[in-house]
Formats: C-alpha cells, sequence, structure tokens
C-alpha cells in the first residue's frame, strides 16, 4: 500500500525518463511577459464573451466536462499520433482504434469546433497546434493530463461537487470509499497516467523554481517528497556547487536512478527512503516542498513542517514552493488547481502567502523572503 503521506511519490513512481537530457529544461520568459500575456488573454476571453448574448456565453462554460471527455477520447485513443504522417477521415481512425466511425466523427468535429483538431473540407481530420501537443514524448505530458482529467475515478468525483459545497468535504473519499492515494494504488495503470501528467506538471515549474530562487547561496538541499527528482536535477543543473539529498518512498527511490542519470547529476545526489509524516534526512542546508503542503489540511501541513523543523539545524531554511492565492483574487490558474484539491483531496487547497507563512510560524520557522512567478512562487523561512 502506497502511503498517503507521498504525493509526489505517487506522482512520479513509474514516470518515464523520456525526453530528459543533461541540458536545461526550455527557459520561462520573464514574470513580467508571463504576467502580461495572461492578463491580455483574459481581456481577449472577456471581450469575445461580450460580442455574443451572455446565455451563449454561459451555455459553453456549461457543456465544459463534454469537452473534458471528448478530449479524453483523444488523448486515450492516441488520436494525435495517428495524425502525425498527414490527414485521415474518422472512418481510418476508428479502424486502428477499433471505435464506430460515426461515433468518432462527431467527437472529433466537435473538437475542431474548439480548435484541437481540425477537419478539412474533404472530411479528413489533421492536428494542429493544439492537438500536437496531445502526441507521445511531449515534454510537458499534455495527453496524459488530459486522459486523468477524463477519468472515471476524477470524474465521478466532480460529480459529487455539490455534496462538497453543502459539507465541506473533499468527494473522492467519499464517492469511492478511499483516499485517491489509496486508489492509486488499487489502479496501477491510472497511477501511472497521473504520474505522467504530474511529472509534465514539474517540468513546467522546473525551470522557474531553479531560477527564481538563488540556490547558488546553499551547499546541500533536500526535495522532500522530490519524486524522482525531476526539479532536484533540474536545479542541480543550474547550479553547479551544490549537491543533492532526494527524499521520497521507498519504491520511488529505487526508480530514481535512471532519471538522475540520464539528466547527469546522479553522482551529486544522495537517495534517501522514508516517510515525510515521520522524518527527514537531518544537517541539510534547505529543505525544498513543491506541492505538498496543497495536499493536506492545515493540521497535516503542521505536523509534516514539526518533521522538518526537528530535522533542521537553527538557519536551516524551508522553501516552501505553492501556487500562491489569495483569497479575494480570481485571476490565477491556481483557483481551478485549489478546486480540484477541494473535490480529490483531503482538506487540500491552495494557500495565500500568509496562510502559508502561518503554517510555517507555527512548526518554528520565521517567515523570510518571497520569490514570486505568475505560476509558481517560492516561500522561505529560517529555522529558529
Amino acid at each position: 500500500m502506497i502511503a498517503q503521506s507521498q504525493r509526489r511519490s505517487v506522482s512520479e513512481t513509474r514516470a518515464s525518463s523520456a525526453g530528459l537530457s543533461p541540458r536545461r529544461f526550455p527557459a520561462v520568459p520573464p514574470a513580467f511577459v508571463v504576467d502580461a500575456v495572461l492578463r491580455a488573454r483574459r481581456a481577449l476571453l472577456a471581450l469575445a464573451d461580450r460580442l455574443v448574448p451572455a446565455e451563449a456565453a454561459l451555455a459553453e462554460r456549461a457543456v465544459g466536462a463534454a469537452w473534458t471527455q471528448a478530449l479524453g477520447v483523444a488523448a486515450r485513443h492516441r488520436l494525435a499520433d495517428a495524425l502525425a504522417d498527414g490527414p485521415l477521415t474518422a472512418a481510418e481512425l476508428a479502424a486502428r482504434a477499433g471505435l464506430d466511425a460515426d461515433a468518432l466523427h462527431r467527437v472529433l468535429r466537435g473538437l475542431a469546433f474548439a480548435g484541437i483538431f481540425r477537419l478539412r473540407p474533404d472530411g479528413r481530420f489533421e492536428n494542429t497546434r493544439l492537438s500536437d501537443a496531445l502526441r507521445e514524448g511531449r515534454l510537458h505530458r499534455a495527453r496524459d493530463f488530459a486522459e486523468y482529467f477524463a477519468s472515471r475515478s476524477n470524474a465521478r468525483a466532480w460529480e459529487d461537487l455539490d455534496e462538497t459545497v453543502r459539507t465541506g468535504e473533499g468527494a473522492f473519499g467519499r464517492v469511492h470509499g478511499m483516499s485517491v492515494w489509496a486508489w492509486f494504488d488499487r489502479e496501477p495503470r491510472e497511477r501511472e497516467t497521473f504520474a505522467q501528467a504530474m511529472m509534465g506538471l514539474t517540468v513546467a515549474d522546473a525551470a522557474v523554481v531553479a531560477s527564481l530562487y538563488p540556490f547558488g547561496e546553499l551547499q546541500t538541499l533536500c526535495d522532500v517528497g522530490g519524486g524522482r527528482g525531476t526539479l532536484l536535477s533540474e536545479i542541480l543543473i543550474r547550479h553547479a556547487g551544490l549537491r543533492g539529498v532526494l527524499y521520497d518512498g521507498e519504491g520511488v527511490i529505487a526508480s530514481a536512478a535512471s532519471l538522475l542519470e540520464a539528466r547527469g547529476v546522479a553522482d551529486r545526489v544522495e537517495c534517501v527512503a522514508g516517510d515525510f509524516f515521520v522524518s527527514v534526512p537531518t544537517g541539510c542546508g534547505a529543505y525544498l516542498l513543491k506541492n505538498i503542503l496543497h495536499d493536506w489540511d492545515d493540521e497535516r501541513c503542521r505536523a509534516l513542517l514539526r518533521v522538518v523543523r526537528r530535522a533542521a539545524t537553527p538557519g536551516a531554511r524551508v522553501l516552501v514552493v505553492e501556487s500562491l492565492l489569495e483569497r479575494n483574487d480570481a485571476r490565477r490558474h491556481a483557483v481551478l488547481s485549489d478546486l480540484q484539491m477541494m473535490v480529490v483531496c483531503d482538506g487540500g487547497r491552495e494557500r495565500s502567502r500568509a496562510e502559508i507563512e502561518g503554517l510555517l510560524a507555527d512548526a518554528g520557522f520565521r517567515p523570510a523572503r518571497v520569490y514570486r512567478f505568475p505560476t509558481v512562487s517560492v516561500v522561505e523561512a529560517i529555522a529558529i
């Protein structure tokens, strides 16, 4: 059984290291550019809504589940890969995938309306920039992300959102009779899909985190719940004088070697297995927790941070990497992640800077610097 504490363990246990190399991940634009692009996108979408009746704009939102499931079909049956060599009819695609030709044509036509595929006048479908991102081997694993969100377990949890709003309790455990982590232990194929999806998200954040925080000030960094080392390896590639400790569940640590070797940092990483609700390695200059706290309620977060504090010497740093979300800020994509945490996790949520700093203070850390980016931020605190 996979312990519930091993959130990032599950997320990277079997995730392939395909596409990873000693080269840095692609650089991200400066924060002001990303912020400007996101603001422009919101403005254009708002303008598009103003060009149609409000009822029409709402109707598009109301059928969002249809888009999720249609995209899931395309991801699950590898349709973008099938179109990589050129346009095909739905009948040709259906013959390859063992699907009904008419039903598939209608699904793909709907996705073409959304710009995800293109329907040619001759009735053949072809890839667009968006569907091309669903192909095999893409670094950010968009296909696996789409497939996971369309999975039956996730969809059924979302169907019970009304009860979550009524009670404040997460839906996944109520619907399935077990936590999402226990579910993944029982359903290895779905766990693998989730693993690939989360690795893709980590890849997207890794270049930001590695360049955002001054890791050059450190000598040793322990990535707590660090999976197979996707983020830690990127930090080490960019900071040659740093050594790392990768800490996660035994099964994950046993599978980390291939990724660390592929990235050329295996000789600079000590791999340690354990449960971060029980203990973490002692004596490190800093402890990194990326997207760990948002899976848990405040009580469990405090318990985890106190474990880290017991291991940290005075003056050591803890670096909490999360998507900061202020209570009255609806402009960030973190609002969507927050909803997913509410539905699927037990008390999980995205938090504001003050909320995270409060948890750190309760555990014996003094809040220090904060490094912000539109998509992810680093909250630093010092062991006192």
